[in-house]
């Protein structure tokens, strides 16, 4: 049994028996884990038995077979570093980090590292913590993590003709954005507003946008991102209708 420790996100978790619990970690050096948790929730007469929490920031030892990736790891150790309490404190902040969780463990592998990634995410739970602007801070995790697994669509200009001007709409299929002279042959796609389009382009090239970032149009590039990572992960995220709640619930349909 080989013996790893790293710093870890909890993404997921599973009740397996009266006392045990599986867990999936998002971890810096390791990438996705899996992991079963023996005896996690067995209590004794001096220590109460709470589990491990979603979205606790932690360090953690596990075992596991070389050889045998697929196979469960087994959590020997977690030392709790942050349990980020803020994000308790209001229900819009803990769905933002749910949904996050969420695309997360569903579009990373196990076992691939992304230590970038690690720290972007990181740094949304604690920003997500002391802040209202919850939109923002989730759309550019969504393009973070687009661009951590190499499915970043092109923000730049017209995916089909290369044109820099006029880009209204927005096609996961074709993987970026339509100007408005190409998009009447495109069934597969999503309007976006010109400030949407031009947030897009300022951010992937490392400009900020920010001051002219309103309530709308983050609503709107968070629906735009989402419809992507739905066709990605080949459904919809479980959690979007709560980061926005009129968001239209549709994977791959017509524009």
């Amino acid at each position: 049994m080989q013996l790893s420790r790293d710093q870890a996100v909890v993404l997921r978790r599973l009740d397996y028996s009266e006392t045990s619990q599986v867990l999936v970690f998002f971890t810096r050096e390791h990438g996705k884990v899996r992991a079963i948790a023996k005896g996690i929730r067995r209590g004794t007469k001096t220590r109460f038995a709470a589990g491990i929490d979603l979205l606790e920031i932690g360090r953690i030892v596990f075992s596991s077979r070389g050889e045998r990736r697929e196979a469960l790891a087994t959590l020997t150790e977690w030392k709790q570093a942050n349990s980020l309490p803020g994000l308790r404190q209001s229900l819009m902040r803990i769905q933002a980090a749910q949904y996050a969780a969420e695309v997360t463990a569903a579009l990373t592998e196990d076992w691939d590292p992304h230590a970038e990634l690690f720290d972007v995410l990181v740094d949304f739970l604690l920003r997500l913590c002391e802040t209202a602007g919850v939109h923002e801070l989730v759309v550019r995790y969504q393009l973070a993590l687009l661009e951590a697994i190499g499915s970043l669509p092109r923000f730049d200009a017209c995916v089909l003709c290369g044109r820099e001007s006029d880009l209204t709409f927005f096609s996961s299929f074709e993987g970026g954005l339509i100007c408005r002279h190409c998009e009447p042959g495109q069934v597969e796609k999503r309007e976006l507003t010109p400030a949407s389009a031009s947030i897009l382009r300022a951010w992937t090239a490392g400009e900020d946008a920010s001051p002219g970032v309103d309530e709308a149009s983050m609503t709107g590039l968070f629906s735009a991102l989402n419809y992507h990572l739905a066709h990605l992960m080949g459904r919809e995220p479980m959690l979007a209708s709560k980061v926005v709640p009129t968001l239209v619930q549709r994977t791959l349909g017509p524009g």
